[in-house]
């Protein structure tokens, strides 16, 4: 098979690099021009839990560039899901398909809107990395990686893909009902990322601070209160239980925070943003949702200033306002 992966951050740089040292043809595609530059130059330098490897790779910020693949990995932020959409249509060949590994709701939705259902194939993966450097991206954590029709049919490309992460040690698990499996991580994304990202938390410091682990037990029952009303059939019957044993074994970054920190924009508006607008529509109260995504907008404002300035002149500010208002 012959991919391109959509959003070469560190989640696409993992799953692009890992094809590509497999033996796939991979061209990983992102518009930050240093990263795309470095692995152009070097190789995408991967360490972490996988091994110290240095991998030769394609690397472009140009669509035009690739020639026709038979899947796009989507691994763009959702708030990008639309333009990834467009470029999955110039990338593919006659036959080809998008498959989503993003994080959060309403991506499957988009690209069908773009491509058609049918070149849809969904997914969702509990691997984690971190982009630590242009070029350099560290695997932080591996898990299985599911995937799925979204008829719930098997097939032959969906066969394929199963051998192809196989092959690149992702660890796949084909399944028939693969929008539960994306909801499942939509809940887990709800009840850790957000918090992460607010407090400067890691996962491990959430569960052992009283007060912040009681906040994400109650974002949590607000997000399961969601999934009842709307009744979303989730594999997980203990959500939060899943939820706590993971933050309780964990100290990684999630993507979030992640972002947050890199003075980026998040996903808040696919996760706790898209919960409360569902939950608006079904009239379920959600105060503690709506809030943390309230809050994480202001975090991601002073996040942008510090990382990227100029310095705020309050002193100006405050002149301007008293004149404003003299």
């Amino acid at each position: 098979m012959r991919f391109c992966v959509i959003g070469a951050g560190s989640m696409g740089s993992l799953y692009g690099g890992l094809l590509a040292r497999a033996g796939f043809d991979v061209t990983l595609v992102d518009v930050w021009r240093e990263h795309v530059d470095a692995i152009r130059r070097d190789g995408l330098h991967l360490d972490g839990i996988t091994g110290d490897l240095r991998i030769p790779v394609k690397a472009t910020s140009r669509v035009e560039d690739v020639s026709p693949v038979d899947c796009a990995i989507i691994l763009t932020d959702a708030n990008s899901t639309r333009e990834a959409a467009q470029a999955a249509r110039r990338v593919l060949g006659g036959a080809g398909f998008a498959l989503t590994l993003q994080n959060g709701i309403g991506n499957v939705e988009v690209l069908g809107e773009a491509l058609g259902a049918e070149r849809v194939m969904g997914g969702t993966s509990n691997h984690s990395a971190a982009l630590r450097a242009p070029g350099h991206v560290t695997h932080t954590h591996a898990a299985p990686t599911w995937i799925g029709e979204l008829n719930g049919r098997s097939t032959g490309r969906l066969g394929e893909t199963e051998k192809a992460l196989a092959k690149a040690g992702f660890t796949p698990v084909v399944v028939d009902n693969i929008l539960a499996h994306i909801w499942n991580k939509f809940v887990l994304n709800c009840g850790i990322n957000a918090i992460s990202a607010v407090t400067g938390l890691r996962l491990g410091e959430i569960v052992r601070t009283p007060a912040v682990d009681e906040l994400q037990t109650r974002v949590i029952e607000e997000v399961l209160a969601v999934v009842r009303a709307k009744d979303v059939p989730l594999t997980d019957a203990d959500p939060m239980r899943t939820i706590k044993d993971h933050c309780w074994k964990k100290y990684n970054k999630p993507s979030t925070l992640q972002h947050v920190e890199q003075g980026k924009r998040t996903e808040i508006d696919a996760l706790n943003g898209a919960l409360v607008r569902e939950a608006r529509r079904l009239g379920v109260p959600t105060p503690y949702n709506d809030a943390l995504t309230l809050l994480l907008k202001g975090v991601e404002k002073h996040w942008a200033q510090t990382v990227r300035g100029p310095a705020i002149d309050y002193d100006r500010l405050e002149a301007e306002a008293a004149k404003d208002h003299g």
